[in-house]
């Protein structure tokens, strides 16, 4: 599409919808109405006019139309904005890659505040959550803790230690092959949790997140002989997000993380020079929190016992973090 005498705003706006694929209607969460929309996106009325007629799904609801927020979270990342909601919240989660290390390879301990909310509360329900693990202990480890309770909400605490680390990989083979996978034009996305899974049908399409990018990563270098192991966790920021990462076994016997999805968004918020090679192919920082929950598994769950076993899930989940 071209942008020839385009303001250059708008321009990056076009060039997000050029690359836009949206959840898929069987998957759509329409929670959002056009004011809250557009506060997130933080776009003038003529981009919003773009984007709507440009291919941006509208899920009619009884009030008005509504929209996706991953949707919009899409197109925001790569509008190259920079005064997005999404833009400026994940700049300053990552702005750490482009510090030096010595800013994030250090240990560190953090309070976690977890606040589970159910939006669809009928009495009693069931809940699960996996506990944040540790980086010396092969995930998933312990076992979830399940109970049952009559409260919308419940709120747990957790004391975690986190060891930042930076290093390179020493194997050639290895860095051959993960530099292989990281040179790949892959676009960033969030999708919902059963699409991004499917790790298959986001490389045909071109995306990427945590969940597809490990599970694509792991299966290539073990295929070719590496030991690898999927981890699950938390990154922690101005807000603290639910993550997943790749461990390796390199020559020297340790283990060293890979971060797919977090090397590809840095490289669209900060320029793909922006950060050292190592910061996601080697390292690790200290604002990775360790979980125990398998690739793949929501960290937290719920399912209110009155209601129907195929009724929708709408569980909010608050995190904060500090550190001492």
């Amino acid at each position: 599409m071209s942008t020839a005498g385009t303001d250059p705003t708008e321009a990056g706006w076009r060039a997000a919808l050029d690359g836009f694929v949206p959840v898929p209607a069987a998957h759509a969460r329409p929670e959002l109405d056009a004011t809250a929309a557009r506060h997130l996106l933080r776009c003038p009325p003529r981009v919003w006019a773009l984007l709507t007629d440009g291919g941006l799904p509208a899920r009619p609801a009884p009030d008005g139309e509504r929209y996706d927020s991953r949707d919009l979270f899409n197109l925001a990342v790569h509008s190259g904005s920079r005064t997005s909601v999404p833009e400026v919240a994940l700049s300053l989660a990552l702005r750490f890659a482009r510090q030096d290390p010595g800013h994030w390879a250090r240990e560190r301990d953090w309070d976690l505040r977890t606040t589970l909310t159910c939006l669809r509360h009928r009495g009693e329900g069931h809940w699960r959550a996996w506990p944040p693990g540790s980086y010396d202990t092969p995930a998933p480890d312990p076992a979830p803790r399940h109970w049952s309770g009559p409260g919308a909400v419940h709120t747990l605490h957790h004391h975690v230690r986190t060891r930042g680390v930076h290093a390179r990989l020493e194997s050639p083979r290895l860095r051959e092959g993960i530099a292989d996978a990281l040179a790949r034009p892959l676009r960033y996305v969030r999708m919902p949790a059963a699409v991004r899974a499917d790790a298959d049908w986001m490389a045909e399409r071109g995306l990427v997140d945590c969940v597809s990018g490990t599970l694509a990563l792991a299966r290539r270098l073990a295929a070719a002989g590496h030991e690898v192991r999927g981890r699950t966790g938390w990154l922690v920021g101005p807000q603290v997000t639910a993550h997943t990462w790749l461990d390796v076994r390199d020559d020297d016997g340790r283990w060293k993380s890979v971060d797919v999805a977090h090397h590809h968004l840095a490289r669209t918020l900060f320029g793909p020079d922006a950060v050292a090679p190592e910061a996601f192919a080697g390292s690790r920082p200290d604002r990775l929190v360790p979980g125990t929950a398998p690739v793949g598994e929501e960290p937290f769950t719920h399912r209110c016992l009155a209601a129907p076993a195929d009724s929708p899930t709408n569980l909010d989940c608050q995190i904060s973090a500090a550190s001492r």
